[in-house]
């Protein structure tokens, strides 16, 4: 038997391959690809995901037909590393492995027409990026594949397939990784570059299918940065984007740096950065203002003390985001020496004292509710759309402020900038950590205990006096005591109720 073929690093993303014999007379195997019998074996920060058990009997690799594999790779190269969105609303931040299983389950059995036309799209999505979806019977494990801003996101259950035989099992317990877009992209690359390059063995008959995969792969550096992008950014407001750029003479903000070497983009330039977390009903106006504000900053850079806060903290892994979010703001406040003797946070104070200008702007849309420039080659920027409606009064303006600042400290590309859009179609992860870090960011625990009174439950106006303390609006001190375990669930009830009734 051949060694494998290994491409990658076991530390972070390792695949391994090798063609074997297959002892079944090809009459008895499947047309298509019955020609590719091999071994796969996936690694992951040293945890081998093939790895199995079936008795007293273990391996390290899955032994099956790599075609299909191989074919799923080429078939859905531009999305599996480069679509972000999930195809269901998710709100939840859990890892793809959980999220889709879950949306799978949700609406497999519905039977209204846009249920069933939520579980198609689901299932598509599933086929896109999930391992397992291209198997073809193969004992292969339960990974998916996505992007994550400029990562990778490899997520991972340590389920067998249904019709895995009785007591086999994965050896690999669940997990997660993220990891950059070069680490995964680069030896599943090379691993395509492996299968058109050194075919098995081949029958006569089989020559055409080897030679339509081989095809296929060498298709792959054609598709341009262009049709890698719109895995990220819908289409139509892909063209407009560039249309708009062109129009200011700015398209360098829009070029990716893509090769037939490596055809895969790293790191999204900024305007396909931004506008992947947008309406794709966004209009032309709204679009026009969001590339001059990009072209408009750029060329800029953080000031010292912003540049000097953020190398300190560095980025910071996605893990439970609301955790997350309280504890970045807990240490922020902590490095900046707040609250002090302040009777509330003063975020607009903040922002200035590390030179980040905040601007306020009516745009079209109200499903933007911020956006966030900063870091390589931009003056750090804060806008604020006051037509959202988390922005309709200075309380709320103070929170979205405070929510731009978790993504210009802490959700950096890899080239060390962030060009962010908040709204409902940006990953809920990011999005919910950067409302637990405005919202501990404006209620610190100490001010919080400080003023806060039990009786405050049942007396709207004295809760009402204690937000305006804070100068928080009263819908987010609510969640906000209720994550603090000050109040209970029915004290979060009363007050929901008491303050819906506006």
């Amino acid at each position: 038997m051949s060694e494998f073929a290994v491409f990658g690093n076991p530390e972070r993303f390792e695949i391994a391959v090798r063609w074997t014999s297959d002892a079944e007379p090809r009459a008895g195997r499947p047309a298509a690809y019955g020609w590719s019998m091999g071994d796969l074996r996936i690694t992951v920060a040293n945890h081998v995901l093939t790895a199995s058990r079936r008795g007293k009997n273990s391996q390290t690799h899955v032994g099956w037909y790599l075609a299909p594999v191989l074919d799923w790779l080429a078939s859905n190269w531009a999305a599996l590393l480069h679509e972000e969105d999930f195809a269901w609303p998710e709100r939840s931040g859990v890892p793809a492995v959980i999220a889709c299983h879950r949306a799978l389950d949700r609406t497999i059995g519905v039977k209204d027409v846009e249920g069933r036309e939520q579980y198609k799209a689901t299932q598509a999505w599933y086929h896109r990026h999930a391992l397992r979806s291209a198997a073809e019977g193969g004992l292969v494990p339960d990974l998916f594949i996505r992007r994550l801003l400029d990562d990778i996101e490899l997520s991972w259950s340590a389920e067998a397939p249904l019709f895995a035989p009785d007591g086999f099992t994965f050896i690999s317990q669940p997990g997660v990784a993220r990891l950059s877009v070069d680490e995964v992209a680069g030896p599943l690359w090379e691993v395509l570059g492996w299968a058109a390059s050194q075919p098995p063995a081949l029958d006569d008959g089989d020559r055409a299918s080897w030679h339509a995969l081989a095809d296929k792969i060498d298709h792959i550096p054609s598709l341009g940065s262009e049709s890698l992008d719109r895995a990220y950014v819908e289409g139509r407001i892909l063209e407009l984007v560039r249309a708009s750029l062109e129009r200011i003479g700015r398209a360098e903000l829009i070029e990716e740096s893509v090769t037939p070497h490596k055809p895969y983009v790293s790191e999204m330039s900024p305007a396909v950065a931004m506008f992947g977390g947008v309406s794709p009903r966004l209009g032309v106006g709204d679009v026009d203002r969001l590339c001059g504000l990009l072209a408009a900053r750029a060329g800029g850079g953080d000031g010292v003390a912003l540049r000097d806060l953020v190398s300190a903290k560095g980025n910071a892994p996605l893990g439970v985001p609301h955790e997350d979010g309280y504890s970045l703001a807990d240490d922020f406040l902590e490095t900046l020496g707040l609250p002090g003797d302040h009777a509330f946070i003063d975020v607009r104070r903040i922002a200035s004292d590390l030179g980040i200008e905040v601007l306020e702007e009516a745009l079209e849309t109200d499903t933007i509710r911020g956006v966030a420039l900063a870091g390589q080659g931009f003056s750090p920027t804060v806008l604020l759309n006051t037509t959202s409606p988390f922005n309709l009064n200075e309380f709320g303006r103070r929170y979205t402020l405070a929510h731009e600042l978790c993504h210009v400290l802490h959700d950096r590309s890899r080239a060390r900038r962030v060009a962010h859009v908040s709204g409902p179609w940006v990953a809920p992860g990011i999005e919910r950590r950067a409302n637990a870090f405005a919202a501990y960011l404006l209620m610190p625990r100490v001010l919080v205990t400080q003023g806060w009174r039990s009786s405050f439950v049942t007396s709207r106006g004295a809760f009402e006096a204690f937000a305006n303390r804070l100068q928080v609006n009263e819908t987010a001190l609510i969640e906000h005591l209720y994550n603090l375990r000050l109040i209970d669930d029915l004290a979060r009830e009363r007050l929901r109720a008491a303050f819906r009734r506006q």
